[in-house]
């Protein structure tokens, strides 16, 4: 089940958090609480995985119960070396189940690379005995099927998951903050079904007219899919962490303006900060981090870049973005030295470098976008030698949702020579506004004002989202 489905937000989500207010409100214990509600969220996360389908269901449950007799044996087993041993099986058996899916080419379920993640997480630091709280199954079950983080993370420890899900346990109704859950809810919606996949209409029509695209066309083109990830993943990150602010708990920030960053180093402290914290803890650190030499840390950032690439998909063309961001991150950290924090400059300086490396990062999508490297070559090709050509009306026509040209049609623009790219325009325009000047939404959302002006911007933006339904798609990070 989608986020951005019928079903989901006029059915599951409405259902669980009425059953969810009913039961808090109705037991009067902490401990009564705490336990009816993790049964209840569990069920909740088994059914919503489970409308994805049996062959999904049946490989989740086969990891997990994997995992689990890890575990078992290995809070049995005898001296350090044989609990070393069960860790490495149970990191190899989780690796070796991932890769097999990712590039067989045959199926791929969906968020394995989430929850495989996740118990990976917990086997490392169960053996490092770093998680303090005793083991309970049902919440560690709850730790990896919890479904506003399951299919896209942010990625948890399970001790901080456990630590933070224990505020759902307490207090009461409040309408304050079930009011500003449902308009960051509303917000997330409309970046992934408006936003995300308008741009994703003409990206798509851009990667298959390369032969026929102006220069103009080939750097939107470009450009719109910087935005149409931008917004898809922010979407999925804000809907998530609405879900969660309606039922009292937080989830740690996973997406934070990254295109406003200054440098490739500010962008990924930005852009899936817990996939970035989880290979920074569990790959680069055991491969010695920083501490054996430049060079030698070097060599492991280009590492945990190539594997970040290898994971986001098995062609060569993903291999070539991961190599593009690793090696600019080591020539930055080779010129900032030891620096720790990174100095924005006065805001000219600022805008330059915020500019420029949304550029670069913007050049390394269409490696990632494209199907083949020739592909990726032959959209650069364009942006140099496609001509000052008018935007052709397929591509312009991605823009022309019928809600607003409906509206468009009886006003004077229509009499214009540029009428029929007002739209794209004017979605470009809102974009570049959301994501260079206006504030994270999550962060935006816990301190605005609730009032008539926001709960209007509420109905109107899930309203939209919820009427334009039908022609959306699945969010881009579940086929990672």
């Amino acid at each position: 089940m989608l986020f951005n489905s019928y079903e989901f937000v006029l059915l599951f989500l409405p259902l669980f958090m009425v059953g969810f207010y009913i039961i808090r409100s109705v037991l009067r214990t902490k401990r009564e609480s705490a336990k009816v509600l993790t049964y209840y969220c569990l069920a909740a996360s088994f059914l919503f995985y489970g409308l994805f389908g049996i062959k999904n269901l049946l490989v989740m449950l086969f990891s997990i119960v994997f995992n689990f007799a890890v575990l078992f044996l290995s809070d049995r087993a005898s001296g350090s070396k044989g609990k070393k041993a069960l860790l490495t099986a149970g990191i190899a058996g989780n690796c070796v189940m991932l890769l097999c899916f990712k590039f067989s080419g045959v199926f791929f379920p969906v968020a394995i690379s989430f929850y495989t993640f996740n118990q990976i997480s917990f086997l490392v630091d169960h053996h490092r005995q770093e998680e303090k709280r005793p083991f309970v199954l049902s919440d560690y079950l709850l730790y990896i099927l919890f479904f506003p983080k399951l299919l896209q993370g942010p990625l948890m420890r399970y001790e901080d998951f456990d630590r933070e899900k224990e505020k759902f346990f307490e207090g009461s109704l409040d309408w304050d903050v079930l009011m500003r859950g449902l308009l960051l809810f509303s917000v997330g919606l409309f970046k992934k079904v408006i936003l995300a996949d308008t741009f994703g209409a003409a990206v798509d029509y851009g990667y298959s007219s390369l032969q026929s695209l102006g220069s103009l066309e080939a750097v939107l083109t470009a450009v719109f899919y910087s935005f149409q990830l931008y917004f898809d993943f922010s979407g999925y990150c804000d809907v998530a962490a609405a879900i969660c602010m309606m039922m009292g708990m937080e989830l740690p920030l996973n997406f934070d303006s990254p295109y406003r960053a200054v440098n490739i180093i500010d962008f990924w402290k930005r852009w899936h900060i817990t996939l970035t914290g989880f290979f920074t803890r569990y790959i680069y650190i055991p491969l010695g981090g920083n501490r054996k030499g430049v060079a030698r840390t070097y060599i492991n950032l280009m590492i945990i870049f190539l594997i970040s690439g290898l994971w986001h998909g098995n062609g060569f063309t993903f291999i070539v973005w991961g190599a593009m961001h690793g090696v600019l991150y080591v020539i930055t950290r080779m010129l900032m030295g030891n620096k720790k924090e990174i100095k924005e400059g006065s805001l000219p300086v600022r805008i330059i470098k915020t500019i420029l490396t949304f550029a670069y990062v913007t050049a390394a999508w269409v490696f990632f976008r494209a199907d083949t490297v020739r592909d990726a070559a032959g959209l650069f090709v364009r942006m140099l030698t496609g001509g000052k050509k008018a935007l052709a009306a397929g591509f312009s026509s991605c823009f022309q949702l019928d809600e607003i040209w409906y509206i468009l049609k009886v006003t004077p623009v229509m009499k214009l020579s540029f009428a029929w790219d007002v739209c794209l325009w004017g979605f470009l325009l809102v974009s570049v506004f959301i994501i260079f000047f206006n504030e994270n939404a999550i962060k935006r959302v816990k301190t605005c004002k609730i009032g008539l002006g926001s709960t209007f911007a509420t109905f109107v933006l899930l309203a939209w989202s919820i009427v334009s339904f039908a022609g959306v798609s699945t969010f881009l990070y579940m086929n990672f």
